[in-house]
This record gives C-alpha cells, structure tokens and sequence, in this order.
C-alpha cells in the first residue's frame, strides 16, 4: 500500500485543496465577528467621540501644516492676507473611512490656510467663507473664533473644547513678536521657520540645542519662541454625515470575500474538524509512504534529492517572500478586480503549494535514507571542524606523550650524547691538530679518519637492518634462527642477547600451546569415540526394552528416563567433538555470499514453535537493503541455532526477545538481546568457558558448550562473537564483513 503512485498522488492532490478549506473555514470564523463590528452606522457615528477625534485631527493636523510647511503649499495674495491651498486631507491619516466634503478655512496672523481650491470665484477669504458655509440642509457647520465654538452638530459643539490642547504649538521665529502674539517689527528676509516642531513637553536639552542651533544660523537676528493656543487661530469648517471610500482596500477585499461565504456558515463549522482529520490522516500515510516504491527496495532518491537542504530552503523562503508581496499588492488594487485578485492568489498558492511539498518530501526522504545532515552544507562544514579538531588534538596528545617519554628517558639520553659529544669534539680536536702541524700531510691523515669512521658508521646501519629483519619475522610469527652473537659489535651482543631470549620464550610457547591443544583434542576425541560406542549400545537396547510389552508402569518410566539420559548424553558427545574441532581450527569451510536476512528469518521460523511454548515474542528490526557476508552456510546455521537454544532453555518465560541489524560502514553489526531467567551471577568470560552454563542449579539441558561453539565458529569465518552481560540482560554481538551481492 505505501508503494501505491495512485494513492499518494491523490493524496498530493488533496492536500492544497483540504489546506485552503481548513484554513479559510478557520479564519472565517475567527474574524467574521471582528469585520461586522467594524462597519460603521451613518446614523451613529456622527454623534460618537470617534467622529469628533477624526474631525478634530484633522483641523488641528491642517494647524500644524500651516505654521510649519507653508512654503510648500501654492498661494495667493488677498490684500494683506496670504492664502495657501492643499487638496491632501487624508494624507497618511490612520483611519479606515473619509468623512465626505470636510472643506475648512483656517487663519493665522496674517495667513490662511484652506482646501478649497482656488479659482476665480474663491480667491479671496470672504469668498472662501462663504463656499464654506453655502446654503444647504444636509451640511454641518463649525467655527472656532476667539476660542468660541459655535456648531449645528451637537457632539461639536458640546465636546470639542477637549482638543483644544492640540492646537497649542510652539515654534521659532527671527520676526519680533510682541506678548500677545501681535506682529510689531518683521524682518522680510525670512519667514516663519519650517525646519523644527518644538513641543510644549520638549525637554530643556532639547531647547537649548535649538536655541544654539538658530544662534548659529541667525547671528545679527533676534530669534523669538512663540507658544501658540487656541485663541490665535479662526477656524471655519463644514462638512456632510455621510462617509465615502475605504483607504483601506485590504479590509474591502475581506469583506467582500466574508459576504460570499456568509451563505456556507453552517456548512464551514462542520467541515474545520472533518478536514483537519482527513489532513491529518493523509499526512500520516504520506510520511509512512514517501520514498518507498516497488522498483527498489531502498529509498528512491532523485537528483533533487542530492541539492543541499540550505540552497532548497532558501529558495523556497525568497519564492514565498516574493508571492506574499505581490499578494499584498494585489489585495491593495480596487474593489473592481476582486475576481482577477482571488484567480492570482489562488495560482500563487498552488506554485507555492508545489515547490513546498516538493521540499517537504525531499526532507522525509532524506531523513528515511540518513543523509539528510550528511548532504547539507552546515552538516559538511560540521563535520570538517570536528575532523580538524580530531587531528589537532590528535597531534596535541602526541606531542604531550613525547614531551613525558622525554623527560623519562633523559637519563639515559644524556650518557648517549655525552658519548657522542665527546667523539664529535675528539675528531674536530685531532683534525685540527693534524691540519695544523702537518699540512697537507695532515689533510690526507684527516680524510683518512674520515673514510674509517664513514666506514663504522655503514657497518653499524647493517646490523641495525639484521637486527630489524629478525624482530619483523618474529612479529609475523615465523620464527627465524637465532642472532650469532660473534657477528656484531661489542656494544650490540646485550641486544642480542635478549632478542634470543625473546625468541626461545616464544618458541617454546608457541610447542607448549600447540601440543597442549593437540593433547586437549586428542583426549576429547578419543575419549567421545570411547563413550560413542557403548552409548550406541545403551540406546540400541533401550529402544528395544520400548518395545517390549512390559506391564509395570515403574519398568515403563524407568526406560523413559534411560531414554532421555542416553540421548543427552549422545548430544554432549557430539558437542564435544564439533567444540573440538573448532577450536582447534580442524573445520573445513566452504565460504560463499550468504544472505544475512533471509538466514536470520529462516532460523527464526524454525524456532517459532520452541517460541511460543516460551511465550517469548521475537521483535526484529534489519535494513530495508540486502545484506550479504562472505561465510558458509551450514556453520553460520549452527552458530544461529545455538544461540536461539540458548535463547529457548534459559530466557524469562513471557519476555521479549530482539534481534537487530545495523550497518556500520563497511561491517554489518547483528545484536541479539533478552533477559534471563536466572539471575547471572556470573561473568561474560566465565560463562563463555566450556561446560559452563547460566543455570547454576544445571537442572536445564544443555552442555555449556553452545556459546563456545558459536564463538569458535565465528572467528573460524573471520567475524567477531561478544557477550556481554548487563543485570539480567544477556547480549551477543555478532560482526562480520559485509560485501556486494555480486560477489
């Protein structure tokens, strides 16, 4: 089932699909209450404090633009008065809705600011007033003169004196400015500064920063701080109660988008669980599935799969990034491409939907396969730093051992170089002296001196490579003749003697263990055969004693219990002569590829009835891949086949038995595990021993010889056989090389 292309492929298609449900469902409902409580009611909202905190933003924010930015704005002379135009009300105003036809007419000193546009008909102040207040029943009216309100809306006019706070300003100006605010002398050079908004809470160092800054600037001017309130400006306004366009057109487009699933309400409360559990479901199929096909047994990698995982996220992440801005775009467009919006989002989350999934599966493969920190970058760049730091601290350790075996051998170094110290500083003397006294004469006694010394030195190296020729085929067991101490040096005979004394201790080791393991063979050889022939007997005639009619039941389980002695005693007699055998290495091998797996389940299969009397359940965990070990078949069985005997006669009834596989680079590791019956007062090695068994009571069947078969077996095929004992859990590590199917 999880290699079914069919059935992943429609899970693959169902995934985008039961996403986009479950999360617009969630949202939905989340957020619907949140967009109906935004809309606003004409009818009320006129008569509440979040109209009259816009509206008095507004005017107060137009102060500000005046005192501070009017040399930005277009204007025109009336008379004395300077009128300046904007037709940017809203600019960057926080709101979500416009307040329609706010027109306003605000005046200071001798300017005025305004957003009716200036044309013939209203290029004067009392001609912008009266635009202002033009006749008409649906507008509402608002002046602020001398700190009076005067309003036909009632919010206005009752609670406007709230935000009259916001129309205090204080700003600089080299124009001399009398207490009252009224202009005395103006300087025509400059107007009123632009550059610095000095707030009434401004700190002191923030004052005299400014005050230093237009010192500077202003030098032969008087600078003037001028604090402005309510009182110095005139304000007329007008306005209808009615709101037009959104600013916001992202909060339109949901809206709009909320209104079409309004009729599927019902529908999207039930489907959020019945989505999440499919999802859920075909997420936990995927995983299971992903990388497994009929073709191969392994982890189907592609090339994708070989792209380091950074370069892939990083991909993904700048896609992602990029397909969220130009969602956010296109959800800012109007209202009128709402259809073409929704197509676009949803092709920009299906192109996300496949490069992620494509990643996703990438990921769970190779996670599956083990590579994935093997194949990244960081995970290369890991392993070069700890690979660098092995062979620093390698050569730390080296360099440390040295500086200790140094110092423990200086002793003796300082007698051999103060030897070679002395014949160093005797041959330059006597150079020198025969250089001196006699010439040339001497020169020649030099050179001679020379070659008999270069000559010493060769005679030397040869009975250094003798003597490492010896020690080399000592090492590698061949045994060569003994060093003839008359052939070396004085200074080299202690030397020798003790590489001869090596030697003859290992020759005589070397007889010692071969004859006792031919003596230990012979004996149990012999002594099996001895036992053999008369056991034949013994079991010949108890077969026949079964098959005679005898009466008593006594006779009857007397025979039976000769029957079962007779037998175990015949098995012991086989183990011993195959224990015999291979330890002593007289087995003759037949090595070829063996499947490792197929062996082990096999065994297993065998067994399974032996098994279940136990009650022991066998949990087994192999490689996906084949595994293949160069051995022969029918001693890689006994070996198998002790161990599960083993197994059978001493683990706890109703316990759990593992078998595990592993591969470790070029070695495939078998881990055998279960808890014993008994308690194992008793080592690994000693219960490795022949005749030894677990069951110290020895009520069980068994010889002791099972294990020490497996073990002499095992290195017979060059694998590795340890036990090991934790409590009462018994292990046995098998380790052998694997190699390729082929082979």
């Amino acid at each position: 089932m999880r290699e079914s292309k069919i059935l992943k492929s429609i899970c693959y298609i169902m995934i985008p699909f039961l996403v986009a449900i479950l999360c617009l469902s969630i949202f939905y409902e989340i957020d619907k209450d949140d967009f109906a409580d935004e809309k606003i009611d004409n009818s009320t909202y006129f008569q509440s404090d979040d109209f009259l905190s816009q509206y008095m933003y507004i005017l107060s924010k137009q102060t500000q633009n005046l005192i501070y930015h009017n040399a930005q704005y277009t204007h025109v002379q009336d008379g004395e008065y300077t009128i300046y135009y904007t037709n940017q009300l809203y600019d960057n105003y926080p709101y979500h809705y416009e307040i329609k036809d706010i027109y306003f007419c605000i005046m200071y000193q001798k300017k005025v600011f305004t957003n009716v546009e200036l044309t013939t008909q209203t290029d004067t102040l009392e001609k912008i007033k009266q635009y202002i207040f033009q006749k008409q029943n649906d507008r509402k009216y608002v002046s602020f003169v001398n700190g009076n309100v005067a309003s036909n809306s009632e919010v206005i006019a009752t609670k406007a004196i709230q935000y009259f706070d916001h129309f205090e300003l204080t700003y600089y100006t080299n124009e001399y400015v009398s207490p009252n605010g009224t202009e005395i002398e103006v300087d025509t050079n400059t107007n009123i500064a632009t550059d610095m908004n000095l707030e009434e809470d401004s700190s002191v160092e923030e004052r005299e920063m400014l005050e230093e800054t237009a010192s500077e600037t202003n030098t032969n001017k008087n600078i003037t701080y001028v604090h402005t309130h309510i009182t110095d400006f005139q304000i007329y306004s007008s306005y209808q109660e009615e709101l037009i366009n959104y600013v916001n057109n992202r909060k339109m487009f949901f809206e709009k988008l909320f209104d079409h699933l309004k009729p599927y309400e019902s529908i999207i409360t039930y489907t959020i669980p019945i989505n999440a559990t499919l999802l859920t479901i075909i997420c936990i199929y995927l995983i299971i599935a992903i990388g497994h096909t009929k073709e191969k047994e392994a982890i189907d990698l592609n090339d994708f799969d070989k792209i380091p995982i950074e370069i892939i996220v990083i991909g993904i992440f700048l896609l992602i990034v990029i397909l969220l801005t130009i969602t956010k775009v296109l959800i800012r467009w109007n209202i009128e491409y709402y259809y073409f919006v929704i197509s676009c989002i949803i092709a920009e989350y299906l192109v996300s939907y496949i490069f992620m999934m494509a990643t996703i599966v990438s990921v769970i493969k190779r996670i599956k396969a083990k590579i994935l920190f093997k194949q990244s970058i960081i995970g290369q760049i890991l392993y070069w730093v700890i690979h660098f730091m092995q062979k620093i601290w390698k050569k730390i350790k080296n360099v440390l051992y040295k500086k200790v075996e140094m110092f423990k051998n200086l002793s003796q170094s300082w007698s051999i170089g103060g030897k070679l110290l002395v014949y160093v500083s005797s041959y330059i003397i006597i150079n020198l002296i025969f250089l001196g006294l006699l010439g040339g004469v001497g020169f020649c006694i030099d050179v001679g001196i020379a070659i008999y010394i270069f000559y010493q030195i060769l005679e030397k190296e040869v009975y250094l490579k003798t003597i490492e020729k010896h020690l080399k085929e000592m090492y590698e067991g061949k045994h060569p003749s003994k060093l003839v101490l008359s052939d070396f040096r004085p200074e080299f005979k202690n030397a020798i003697r003790y590489i001869n004394d090596i030697s003859n201790g290992f020759d005589k080791a070397i007889e010692e263990g071969i004859k006792s393991e031919r003596l230990k063979t012979e004996l149990i050889t012999n002594v099996s055969h001895d036992i053999k022939t008369p056991l034949t007997s013994i079991i010949n005639y108890v077969d026949l004693l079964k098959k005679e009619e005898i009466q008593s039941e006594k006779a009857k389980e007397y025979i039976e219990v000769l029957d079962n002695k007779s037998q175990r005693l015949k098995k012991l007699t086989e183990d011993l002569i195959e224990a015999s055998k291979a330890s002593s290495g007289n087995v003759k091998l037949e090595m070829h590829a063996i499947h490792l797996k197929e062996l082990i389940q096999q065994s297993t299969g065998e067994f399974e009835d032996k098994f279940q009397q136990r009650k022991l359940q066998v949990i087994t965990n192999f490689p996906e891949e084949d595994i293949c070990i160069q051995a022969d078949n029918r001693y890689m069985y006994r070996i198998i086949e002790n161990i599960f005997s083993n197994i059978v006669k001493y683990a706890l009834e109703n316990s759990r038995v593992y078998i595990d596989m592993v591969k470790r680079q070029e070695k495939v590791v078998m881990v055998i595990k279960n808890i014993s019956q008994e308690k194992l007062n008793i080592t690994a090695d000693e219960l490795m021993q022949r005749f030894v068994r677990g069951d110290r009571s020895r009520t069980t069947e068994g010889s002791g010889l099972g294990l020490s078969i497996s073990k002499s077996l095992t290195e017979l095929q060059k694998g590795t056989f340890d036990l090991q004992i934790d409590g009462d859990l018994f292990k046995i590590v098998l380790t052998f090389d694997m190699i390729s199917s082929q082979s």
